[in-house]
């Protein structure tokens, strides 16, 4: 009798462990993913293989060269997920699309679309720790530019993540340039104290900060990588040496990242960073921002040496306005980003 209640309760135990395995949402890390142009993917996904819901993304892709697309980072705020598996497959196929409505540039569409496709070989129930990816099936594609633009997997896997990436608050803050007269932001740490250490010379902090979130971070639907681009001072070409703006340009809009490259990349701005750090969006038309943020205002400078600073203070913005700068930005006050509140 007593064997039989142990036999039993093992049997419970084994089956309870199970259920939960198959319940239990977890994120998965890309791991030495490469792709066949030599560029790789990075990131988690967090996924339920009970309900089969992908509820956060953070994926970073490489540069593409041969189509001349830039890096850049699946997240909520800018792309959406669908899961299938069909009867009988031994694992689900996840597909993260990316819709970027951008002027048409140069005879680039303006409607583009990025789409990556990551397949692993077994199911993601937690039985495995490490999960092998299916190099004919995981993919990326820019199914805009035609059927054969498309790289595949060359290399690489899923490692399971047992601690979820946290959402992590980054403070973004201002220096400015007397002699340049530029402003110009930044959420990196040592970038900050290279500015104030004098490596970087003749920048000084302006006391003005605003939040956002760290690259990385598993963060809500409206947040959206920032892209980073810099005009040298001088810029060398196969025709001579021109003049640059020595100045830096922020963006959270992908449609607006991908049209500044298409347009300037190589040339006149240079792609520094497709991530530079995290923020949300605000609506396209009204310039509304989510709640438990507040508005973040881009002016421009309208000179030769083109500048902008971004600052969430009303009275700053008023202050710029007066001083011969333009609002950009959504909606009637100019609203680029939302930071955090």
């Amino acid at each position: 009798m007593l064997l039989a209640s142990m036999r039993i309760g093992f049997l419970l135990t084994a089956l309870v462990a199970s259920i939960h395995v198959a319940a239990a949402p977890r994120f998965w890390t890309l791991a030495d993913v490469e792709l066949d142009d030599a560029s790789h993917a990075t990131g988690y996904f967090s996924y339920d293989d009970a309900t089969m819901m992908v509820s956060s993304w953070n994926i970073r892709v490489g540069y593409f060269p041969y189509v001349f697309v830039p890096p850049f980072t699946y997240v909520p705020g800018n792309s959406v997920i669908a899961v299938s598996q069909p009867f009988g497959a031994a694992a689900p196929t996840f597909v993260f699309s990316a819709a970027i409505d951008a002027p048409d540039v140069g005879g680039w569409p303006g409607f583009d679309v990025r789409r990556l496709q990551i397949a692993p070989l077994t199911a993601l129930d937690g039985s495995n720790a490490t999960v092998s990816l299916d190099t004919s099936l995981t993919k990326e594609a820019i199914p805009s530019l035609g059927p054969t633009r498309a790289r595949s997997l060359r290399a690489g896997s899923l490692t399971l993540t047992p601690v979820p990436s946290p959402a992590v608050v980054a403070r973004v803050d201002e220096f400015y340039n007397p002699t340049l007269r530029h402003y110009f932001i930044t959420a990196d740490d040592a970038e900050k104290q290279a500015l104030d250490t004098g490596v970087h010379p003749g920048w000084q902090r302006t006391g003005e900060s605003f939040k956002a979130y760290a690259r990385g971070s598993s963060t809500g639907a409206s947040i959206n990588p920032v892209c980073r681009y810099y005009s040298p001072a001088s810029i060398e070409t196969e025709q001579g040496s021109f003049a640059g703006f020595d100045s830096h340009f922020f963006s959270a809009d992908a449609a607006e990242c991908v049209t500044v490259f298409r347009r300037f990349a190589n040339w006149i701005w240079e792609l520094e960073d497709d991530n530079a750090f995290q923020i949300a969006l605000p609506d396209r038309l009204s310039g509304a921002c989510p709640g438990g943020t507040v508005p973040v205002y881009r002016l421009w400078n309208q000179r030769v040496d083109s500048n902008h600073r971004y600052t969430t203070s009303a009275a700053t913005k008023a202050d710029m306005l007066a001083a011969g700068y333009v609002a950009e930005g959504y909606g009637a006050d100019g609203v680029a980003m939302c930071a955090v509140q």
